[in-house]
């Protein structure tokens, strides 16, 4: 195996983990199959399979772990994520990879097999972080797409055809190293009953379903979650309403877990009601957060609980990169502070049932373990009060005026510096901001990260390119 293409990492089991790929045209286009498969998915509840259209369906059960990719190249057989860390060594499950043909991709679920029930992401998690030391024996590879074969892309062909070339490739079941189980059906009620045998009856977190029209659905139960009202804003083409509202949950310490906006609020009447009460309450914050639409929050004291329903909690962006959000306490005499952020999962589609007043914002009722199965724990002595200070590695500034009014676009590129202490942190973070007062939605931003600073200088150049043209002047 080349050393060149991968540096960093530290020690699991007999070899290495996180360490960073070096091919940037690699890391590419695993980001791009992240980003690809994201947009298809579509998040559906069992009360809502009848909106299938009728076509042939491959249903298999959704496991609980993290999109990785399994490469046989070059450089010999390794495992990478869509942020370009990868695991490379003497792993039970790449020992077992070993007669993959060089220039195929494979695209899975890495996980750890639960000896009892389901498996869990947290199991996961906790493997990786066992160093040296870890049972690698645990480490399991599922596969469900080829993404390359023979050096070409697979990706073109129907999904039907991709998977008969895994039958031959993958076995149907192996010690760490396995082919998903799928199974074919047309309709509806077959689909149903296959739900309650496999996810109701069995234990599982849901299926996907994978239509010849190419879309795919995540099936899975809907989520209830009681959480506390930290900020809202005001409609503003309806002055007096709430436009959205941002969630939180609440630690045994008493601190409070930013968890995401909900813009579902009902009716207008139930929209002025919920404005009317948190409008009474607002205080003095810190905090700034930002709506979806740019708008800023503005927060209230924690006291309104609410019930919301969503329809799945996603952990991960669409390029790989851990979620996180800000991590905050509340005191009557100085408002809301900051502690940094801590990973935490974004509810998808969350709608705001009713509200609670039967339940306090208390550790208990607002209850940060009512998301436990989708939470990613902070490595081992790394907190938010004591990360490494990021550096800021470039900064550039462009305005342009129009309409009487001045469009800032912004690039920052920094280096964390927190990779190697806290896995939910990548190595470095392009960020571009695009604002504009004369649009519907003022504020507009882009992240990408990379596992190295020519990869992240890269993506910098492509997007000043991208949207520095004639007209604007760098400030």
């Amino acid at each position: 195996m080349s050393k060149s293409k991968f540096s960093g990492g530290s020690a699991f089991g007999g070899g290495s983990y996180d360490v960073a790929v070096g091919d940037p045209g690699l890391v590419d286009s695993l980001a791009s199959y992240k980003r690809r498969i994201a947009g298809l998915y579509r998040p559906l509840s069992p009360n809502d399979i009848a909106s299938i259209p009728p076509s042939s369906l491959v249903v298999s059960k959704k496991i609980d772990g993290e999109l990785w990719f399994l490469i046989s190249n070059d450089d010999g057989v390794y495992l990478a994520n869509p942020r370009g860390r990868g695991i490379t060594g003497k792993i039970p499950v790449l020992e077992q990879a070993k007669t993959l043909p060089a220039g195929t991709i494979l695209a899975g679920e890495l996980h750890v097999e639960a000896a009892k029930g389901r498996e869990r992401v947290g199991d996961l998690s906790a493997l990786l972080a066992g160093g040296k030391k870890a049972d690698t024996k645990k480490l399991s590879f599922t596969v469900f797409d080829l993404v390359q074969k023979d050096g070409a892309t697979a990706l073109t062909a129907p999904y039907e055809e991709r998977f008969s070339t895994l039958q031959a490739l993958v076995p149907a079941s192996g010690s760490t190293l396995s082919l998903i189980e799928t199974a074919t059906m047309s309709g509806a009620a077959d689909l149903q009953s296959h739900y309650k045998t496999v996810v109701e009856d069995g234990g599982a977190e849901g299926l996907i379903v994978r239509a010849s029209t190419g879309m795919v659905y995540k099936l899975k139960p809907v989520i209830d979650i009681d959480c506390v009202l930290l900020a809202y804003t005001e409609k503003v083409d309806e002055p007096g309403h709430a436009r959205s509202v941002l969630l939180g949950l609440m630690h045994e310490d008493g601190k409070v877990q930013l968890l995401g906006g909900c813009g579902n609020l009902g009716s207008m009447t139930q929209r002025k009601a919920i404005f009317d009460r948190l409008s009474k309450s607002v205080v003095t914050s810190q905090v700034r957060y930002a709506s979806d639409s740019g708008g800023l929050y503005r927060f209230v004291s924690p006291e309104i609980v609410v019930s919301v329903k969503v329809t799945d909690l996603q952990t991960e962006r669409s390029d790989g990169t851990i979620l996180s959000a800000p991590f905050l306490s509340y005191d009557k005499a100085s408002g809301w502070r900051s502690h940094g952020v801590r990973p935490c999962p974004r509810p998808i589609h969350p709608v705001l049932e009713r509200l609670r007043d039967d339940k306090a914002a208390n550790p208990v009722d607002i209850r940060i373990t009512q998301i436990s199965e989708w939470l990613i724990s902070p490595a081992a002595g790394a907190t938010p009060d004591n990360l490494p200070t990021s550096q800021v590695l470039r900064r550039e500034v462009w305005t342009k005026e129009a309409k009487g009014q001045i469009a800032v676009r912004k690039l920052v590129v920094w280096k964390t510096n927190k990779e190697t202490t806290n896995s939910a942190f990548p190595a470095f973070v392009v960020h571009w901001t695009d604002y504009s007062a004369t649009r519907a939605t003022p504020l507009d931003r882009e992240v990408r990260l990379a596992p190295t600073e020519a990869i992240a200088m890269k993506l910098a150049d492509e997007m000043i390119t991208e949207n520095i043209k004639k007209g604007w002047n760098k400030a």
